[in-house]
């Protein structure tokens, strides 16, 4: 390059102060600035060929531009340009206006600001995706050891989504699986100003059931996704060569969009192994309860009920013995006694050898209806399940009875201010009925003067009750102001048996 000394020590001087810039937007306002300080020209522009790329002004035709000096000096005759190339591509064009006059040696100093530039965009590109990269390893690896030390179930995915929309900078997150029949269905939502857990996803023309069937990641713009209004990334839940589900994160309109896809897919596909794994641990856990459970209903048969029937027969032998009528009377009230428990033992080997309960069973589906209640009510309800849910149960009848169940719990959410809540589903020892009762210690339903509430509950007791009717059972309400409510519903099974025989 032609010049002086001090000239050249000058553009070296600026050209390595651009390690110094940390970010972007300062970096290329710098470019700008010191282009026009030795060049001497009163108006600089940096206008970049990458849209997407985060960049503090825009003009008004939509082209992202960093300026420097007086926009009046721009003029057609004096107009010298240079373009910023990060390796073999053109970053965007640098160019200076306003001089009467531009020199070789304005055209050699813009130049070596212009490859100087290109440079340190490259290098503070590296940077930032290497940073980025960290960000999503640490996520990773946060959520890895979450899921590892005892976080699982419906908390498990929460935790996904949740660290996802937060690694992300993304407004809202959520975990798309399929159901026990293949239907995608929004398992679990974080941020977002709408609420879409339980939606299923259409089939058809959705990026979410592409993503799932092809395994590859999707960034959209703003609207492209139903329900998500600004842009959005779409990574597939993979585990060796299966999807199990989809990862969904998404900005606000006129946010970014999305151009680090392949992070977010690492991040998931590692989320998806460790949710995988601790599945598989659960059920391992589980088979291990399940064998504990058949030894103790094995034990109890052979060993307890053994024992105590044949007390229970020493004791009634007694009875002949004994010429005091008070004596004999206590006797077989003891006798009675055993028979009760022998009974009652009989009822937990049955409950003990019912098969597992799964995602399908009606007892894991009461169970999930009660968890999910528990979110919103603040506390656990007591539950109790007893009989052969699983098996004597009507598949007409079980979608009735979760309906019942989830708005009765729905209704003490909403209106009870109840501080304990007892839910009871049993079908009695002759296999004859089934009956709901869902307890609260609530403020009781609204009395006959006060018309706040009443239609709301109306309505939802008569859905209980037609329900009830529409398989030959009924549903009564008991309510005490102040002291709660108390919802029975019953239906018998014996005629079901003969209706859908």
């Amino acid at each position: 390059m032609g010049g002086n000394v001090s000239t050249e020590q000058r553009v070296l001087d600026v050209v390595l102060s651009f390690a110094e810039d940390d970010t972007l937007p300062d970096l290329l306002r710098h470019v700008v600035e010191s282009a026009c300080e030795l060049t001497g020209a009163p108006y600089g522009a940096l206008a970049v060929v990458d849209g997407h790329k985060e960049l503090a002004e825009f003009t008004a035709d939509g082209q992202v531009r960093i300026t420097a000096g007086d926009p009046r000096s721009i003029g057609a005759a004096d107009f010298l340009g240079a373009a910023v190339k990060v390796q073999d591509d053109t970053f965007g064009n640098l160019f200076l206006s306003g001089k009467p006059q531009f020199t070789a040696q304005d055209r050699d100093v813009l130049a070596a600001i212009a490859t100087a530039a290109g440079s340190a965009v490259g290098h503070l590109d590296r940077y930032e995706q290497t940073r980025k990269r960290e960000v999503w390893l640490r996520a990773a690896a946060e959520v890895t050891t979450n899921l590892l030390t005892g976080t699982n179930g419906r908390d498990a995915l929460y935790l996904v989504a949740q660290t996802a929309r937060r690694t992300a900078n993304a407004d809202f997150a959520a975990v798309v699986l399929p159901d026990h029949n293949g239907d995608l269905v929004i398992e679990v939502t974080d941020g977002g100003a709408y609420d879409a857990e339980g939606m299923r996803v259409p089939k058809e023309g959705t990026v979410s059931y592409r993503v799932y069937e092809s395994g590859r990641a999707e960034c959209h713009d703003e609207g492209t996704v139903p329900t998500v209004p600004g842009p959005c990334a779409v990574v597939p839940l993979t585990v060796g060569d299966r999807t199990i589900g989809v990862l969904i994160v998404a900005r606000p309109k006129n946010e970014p969009s999305f151009d680090d896809p392949e992070l977010i897919e690492a991040f998931a596909a590692q989320a998806a192994l460790v949710l995988e794994f601790t599945k598989a641990q659960g059920d391992t856990e589980r088979v291990a309860v399940l064998e504990d459970r058949d030894r103790i209903a094995r034990d109890l048969h052979d060993l307890v009920i053994q024992r105590l029937f044949g007390l229970g027969l020493g004791l009634q032998g007694l009875t002949g013995m004994s010429a005091k009528p008070q004596l004999t009377e206590r006797i077989s009230g003891f006798v009675e006694e055993v028979d009760h428990t022998i009974r009652e033992i009989r009822r937990t080997i049955f409950s003990l050898q019912e098969p597992p309960s799964g995602s399908t069973s009606l007892r894991g589906q009461l169970l999930t209806a009660v968890h999910e209640s528990a979110r919103l009510l603040g506390f656990d309800p007591d539950v109790s399940l007893e009989g052969p849910l699983d098996t004597v149960v009507p598949d007409e009848v079980r979608p009735d009875l979760l309906a019942t169940l989830r708005e009765a719990l729905a209704n003490v959410v909403r209106h009870a201010g109840a501080q304990h809540v007892a839910v009871a589903v049993s079908v009695d020892r002759t296999v004859t009925s089934l009956e709901l009762l869902v307890k609260d210690d609530g403020r009781g339903l609204p009395v006959a003067d006060d018309p706040a509430g009443a239609p709301h509950h109306a309505g939802g007791l008569a859905n209980m009750a037609a329900r009830a009717r529409r398989h030959h059972g009924d549903c009564a309400v008991d309510s005490i102001p102040g002291a709660g409510v108390s919802i029975t519903w019953f239906v018998p099974l014996v005629l079901q048996e003969a209706r859908w025989r």
